[in-house]
């Protein structure tokens, strides 16, 4: 926001300077940066020196000069003279010369109307261009120039419209409708739809509400009366508005961030003050206000000693009531209790802490003492991070990545997925990437596919992050945490990585795999990932189609698991064993079964058989071909036996493997290769 010294000065006094002359312009930067109005830039000129202030989002009562030179009369002390309108003079009543209808009071809490007749549009002053030039606009006719001007003065926006070219000169506030066009004073011919504001007449709309006015109904030089208008606009509709149809102005630029409902009117009489001083002209007697609901002062109240616990400092009840006076607060003293008044013009003040901040804002942030130490309390890690940390080291050992993606998405990619529905981002906003991810899965692909254009043809990567599956209209998302795998080897690598995951945080939990079709993997190389016989997530290689939309030149293994669930079937301590003693023995057995005949029922079966001496069931491999027969296969397995007390003699084993043998003969119909 940029400020004019000599527009500043208007209201407020300077303060003198450490030299006791006025104070230059170095200073007064300062001063503006202590009391929270950094400065990012001084540019004298021969006749002005122009402040470049931040001015934050909570504040867009300083995007005025009244509001800035308001703050420094605070936190000077010196006497703040804000403008003064005087009597007008008046040629008949507005009530009878135009009306104003507001049509969706939600979006248009306020707007006023005042006509003035008899004007000469001309060219403005030197002085008054001179200002707006100082801040970064140029000067256009006496009237426009005076809206600008009283903009620049008020942080409110206002628009004069050529009265004559109103249709039944009456304004009516409405939504636009579906495929209304209308060109805008900078020559945009901007396509309207029922989601914007607009500013119309009896037939048409001539502005759009809070963003721009209308070609059709500027002022120019053969304009003779005007119609001012003043208003309040929803800050959220006038923001997509303005980025749906790419117009940024002045004007939007404060509605978006809020006006004060108050200020409305008082800028529009400073407004018609000024025209009638440079251009002549009538008032007409009266204003056309609707307004939904007039304004109520909150009140806030703070406890004096509550301040100074938080600042650790010791500030004066007197003192602070002092502070808060200068601000315009109207302080009082109530049950030991500060209660004050919120004008209109200071939206951000809603709780007994924002109080607090003005007191340090203006007695000085750099009176807060400092400690020479910092402490910081010490706590054992959570659940939740050892089991990540478990979870991370487990991978890394497996030759996994952590990757760091972005959780935005295109809808197509969602799509893949299966999942039709999604937490939309306003279109108007992103383009592309504007659906919350549903899984990890479209985010990794993609990771999968930069490596790949880079020339890193092996990748494995892992990565725990929050998914946004959509839970409903109108309801919040399914927010959790996934853990999602991607990778250019084959699907059992992924597969033991997964299992070494399970093994490292839930030892004791049953994991499997239950083949299923699964949206966006192949279906004949996927499945549902079970831990304790519940669906936790997938697995599986991705399919042609999910390959061919990301680019990918070989087939990737893909998995993911809901980490909430496996969070809570996480043991929460390590169980500790000794080193064993006495070496295992193992046997390999190889099982003919049906090709129907899963892993699972197979592990099952052999688990089913009580050996308290055997210590680990292993998957080795899977043969099929004429050794093993038409519809069969030949599944290899390790067993492996340990015995805590002693060495294991063959004979033991071989009783313990024939009596699984015999188990599966009998349950699976199964035949043993030598």
């Amino acid at each position: 926001m940029k400020i004019s010294l000599n527009w500043l000065t208007d209201y407020v006094d300077l303060p003198a300077g450490k030299s006791g002359s006025a104070m230059p312009a170095g200073e007064l930067a300062e001063l503006f940066t202590r009391i929270g109005l950094p400065c990012d830039g001084v540019v004298e000129t021969a006749s002005d020196v122009v402040f470049d202030l931040e001015i934050t989002s909570n504040r867009p009562d300083l995007l005025g000069h009244i509001g800035v030179a308001r703050e420094l009369a605070a936190a000077t002390g010196a006497a703040f003279r804000p403008p003064v309108v005087g009597k007008l003079p008046t040629r008949g009543k507005a009530a009878d010369l135009t009306s104003v209808e507001v049509a969706d009071a939600e979006l248009c809490p306020r707007y006023t109307a005042r006509l003035i007749r008899g004007v000469k549009v001309a060219a403005s002053p030197r002085w008054l261009t001179e200002r707006l030039e100082a801040v970064g606009l140029r000067g256009i006719n006496n009237i426009v120039d005076v809206t600008n001007y009283v903009l620049m003065e008020y942080s409110q926006p206002l628009h004069a419209f050529d009265y004559d070219k109103l249709a039944e000169k009456r304004i009516v506030v409405r939504r636009a409708r579906p495929g209304e066009t209308m060109v805008s004073i900078d020559g945009t011919r901007c396509r309207l739809d029922e989601k914007m504001l607009v500013i119309a007449d009896a037939q048409k709309a001539v502005a759009i509400a809070g963003v721009m006015g209308g070609l059709d109904t500027e002022v120019g030089e053969a304009t003779t009366d005007v119609l001012i208008e003043s208003a309040q606009f929803d800050p959220l509709t006038t923001r997509r508005t303005s980025r749906k149809l790419g117009i940024l102005s002045e004007s939007n630029y404060r509605f978006e961030r809020g006006v004060d409902p108050v200020g409305v009117d008082e800028a529009s009489l400073r407004a018609c003050k000024m025209i009638i001083d440079l251009a002549g002209g009538q008032l007409a007697e009266g204003v056309c206000d609707v307004w939904a609901e007039p304004f109520k002062p909150r009140e806030v109240s703070m406890r004096p000693q509550r301040c100074n616990s938080l600042l650790a400092a010791a500030v004066p009840p007197e003192r602070q009531m002092a502070i808060l006076g200068a601000l315009g607060l109207s302080p009082r003293m109530k049950d030991r209790r500060i209660i004050c008044t919120i004008p209109s013009y200071r939206s951000d003040l809603v709780r007994e802490v924002d109080l607090i901040e003005e007191i340090s804002r203006l007695e000085g942030f750099d009176k807060i003492p400092v400690a020479d130490r910092v402490s910081h309390p010490v706590a054992p890690e959570g659940h939740a991070q050892r089991v990540r940390r478990a979870v991370g080291q487990a991978l890394s050992a497996a030759g996994f990545d952590e990757a760091m993606t972005f959780s935005f998405i295109d809808r197509a990619e969602a799509e893949l997925f299966g999942c039709d529905e999604c937490v939309d981002v306003d279109s108007s906003v992103r383009k592309t990437n504007n659906v919350l991810r549903p899984t990890l899965l479209p985010s990794l692909l993609r990771a999968c596919k930069t490596n790949q254009d880079v020339g890193n043809a092996e990748v494995s990567l892992y990565e725990l992050a929050s998914v946004f599956p959509f839970s409903g209209k109108g309801r919040l998302p399914g927010e959790h945490v996934e853990l999602g795998l991607a990778g250019t080897d084959d699907l059992r690598r992924l597969r033991g990585a997964m299992e070494a995951v399970f093994a490292a945080v839930a030892p004791s939990a049953e994991p499997a795999i239950s083949p299923a079709d699964v949206a966006g993997l192949d279906a004949a190389a996927a499945g549902r990932v079970m831990l304790n016989g519940k669906a936790i997530g997938a697995v599986g290689l991705i399919s042609q189609d999910v390959q061919q939309y990301y680019g990918l030149e070989r087939p990737v293994a893909a998995a993911f698991v809901s980490f909430d669930e496996l969070l809570a079937a996480a043991s929460p301590k390590k169980v500790y064993r000794p080193v064993p003693r006495f070496p295992a023995v193992r046997r390999d057995l190889s099982v003919i079964v049906d090709e129907s005949v899963t892993w699972s029922e197979l592990k099952s079966a052999i688990d089913a058989v009580a050996q308290p001496l055997r210590v680990a069931t292993e998957y080795v491999t899977t043969y099929r071909g004429a050794q093993a027969g038409a519809g069969k296969k030949s599944v290899t397995v390790t067993l492996v036996y340990r015995r805590a007390e002693g060495t294991l003699r063959s004979e033991q084993v071989d009783e313990q493997v024939a009596a699984v043998m015999s188990t599966l003969a009998r349950q699976l119909k199964a035949e043993f290769r030598t």
